[in-house]
C-alpha cells in the first residue's frame, strides 16, 4: 500500500459573480495581452502542487480523482545524479469543456496523414517534477490513474506533439490498462497509463470523433477588431461531453478549421471568447453545420467566469 507524501497545494482563482476585471491594459477593444494573461492565470489558479520525498514512494491525488504513482529513488537530474531530498509536482486536471475553453486547451488531434481532427477527451492532464526548480528525469515510467464516468475501449493515451499551443498525438504506448472496483454496489472505472522519460507535459485520454456524415470546410467571422491575437474561437459538439474543437487558422481575415472535415447536418455551438476594455466578454451561438458553413459571431457580452463556466458546461 503506498503511502501519501505530499501536502496538495491547490491555487484557488478569486471568482466573482460580476463581469471578470483583468489587469489594466494600454488599449482600448479586444486586447491580445489581456487575452494571454486571463488564460495564463487560470492556468496557475488551476495547478496543483505537492512536494514529496524523492527517496521514498510517491503517491499523490488530484482533487479530480487523478492519482500519480512513482516508485522510490526513480528520480535523477540532467547531469544523471541521482535526486535525494524533496521534490515538487505540478499537476493540472482538465475534464469539463468550460475548463477547456477558460484554459485554452481545447481537443484537436494530429491524424497520421497530417490532418486535423476533433478528440473526444476522457481528461487531459499537465505533470511535471522539479527540483529548484530544474525539471527532473524518470527512470521509471510514472504511472497515471483517472476515474472515467463510463469505460470506452477505443480511448487511447495521446500526447502532446509540440507542433501548436497544444496538439494531440496518440501515443506509441497508446495502450490504457482499466481497472474496474465495485463500491456501494456500483462499478467504479479506472485508467491507467505511465508518463514515459521525456513526456513531462501533456498527456490526454482521447478517441478521434467519428461521424460518417459528409464533410465540408467551416469558416467564422468576427466583428471588426477582433482576430485571432485577441479573440478564441471553438465549437462544441452536441451530445458529446467533452469534444471541444479550436479553429487554428486565421485566413483572409476570418477563422477556419481548414481541413474541411466537420460533418455537415452536426449540432454545435460556437463559443468565443474575449478581453474586451479589460473585462471578460463572449458568445454563445448555437447552429447546424450546412455545407460551406460561414458563422457570423456577433454580441460579445460581458460575464462573470463563475457564470461562463455554467452556461459552457451546460451545453448540450
Amino acid at each position: 500500500m503506498f503511502a501519501l507524501l505530499g501536502t496538495i497545494l491547490i491555487a484557488t482563482s478569486c471568482k466573482k459573480d460580476e463581469p471578470v476585471i483583468v489587469d489594466p491594459i494600454d488599449e482600448s477593444g479586444p486586447s491580445a495581452t489581456a487575452l494571454t494573461n486571463f488564460i495564463n492565470n487560470n492556468i496557475e489558479d488551476r495547478t496543483q502542487h505537492f512536494t514529496v520525498n524523492a527517496n521514498a514512494t510517491i503517491l499523490v491525488t488530484g482533487a479530480n480523482g487523478t492519482t500519480l504513482s512513482l516508485g522510490a529513488n526513480m528520480l535523477e537530474d540532467a547531469s544523471g545524479n541521482p535526486v535525494t531530498g524533496n521534490v515538487d509536482i505540478s499537476l493540472i486536471e482538465i475534464d469539463t469543456k468550460a475548463d477547456m475553453v477558460l484554459l485554452d486547451k481545447s481537443t484537436n488531434g494530429l491524424k497520421a496523414n497530417g490532418d486535423h481532427s476533433t478528440l473526444i477527451s476522457a481528461g487531459e492532464f499537465f505533470v511535471t517534477v522539479t527540483q529548484g526548480g530544474d525539471e527532473m528525469v524518470l527512470l521509471e515510467p510514472m504511472k497515471l490513474k483517472s476515474p472515467v464516468r463510463e469505460y470506452d475501449d477505443e480511448m487511447r493515451k495521446f500526447v502532446d506533439v509540440g507542433e501548436e499551443d497544444l496538439l494531440w498525438g496518440i501515443a506509441e504506448d497508446s495502450l490504457l490498462e482499466l481497472i474496474d472496483t465495485m463500491i456501494d454496489g456500483r462499478v467504479i472505472f479506472t485508467v491507467e497509463y505511465g508518463i514515459l522519460p521525456g513526456e513531462w507535459g501533456w498527456t490526454n485520454i482521447d478517441k478521434f470523433y467519428n461521424d460518417p456524415r459528409p464533410k465540408t470546410m467551416i469558416y467564422a467571422e468576427l466583428p471588426d477588431g477582433f482576430d485571432n491575437t485577441n479573440t478564441e474561437v471553438y465549437i462544441s459538439y452536441n451530445g458529446e461531453s467533452n469534444a471541444l474543437a479550436n479553429f487554428d487558422v486565421w485566413e483572409d481575415g476570418r477563422f477556419t478549421e481548414h481541413y474541411g472535415l466537420i460533418p455537415i447536418g452536426l449540432e454545435v455551438n460556437f463559443v468565443a471568447v474575449a478581453i474586451i476594455d479589460g473585462v471578460l466578454n463572449y458568445v454563445i451561438q448555437p447552429t447546424t453545420i450546412v455545407d460551406n458553413h460561414v458563422e457570423e459571431i456577433t454580441g460579445f457580452t460581458s460575464i462573470s467566469e463563475d457564470e461562463l463556466t455554467t452556461l459552457i458546461n451546460d451545453l448540450p
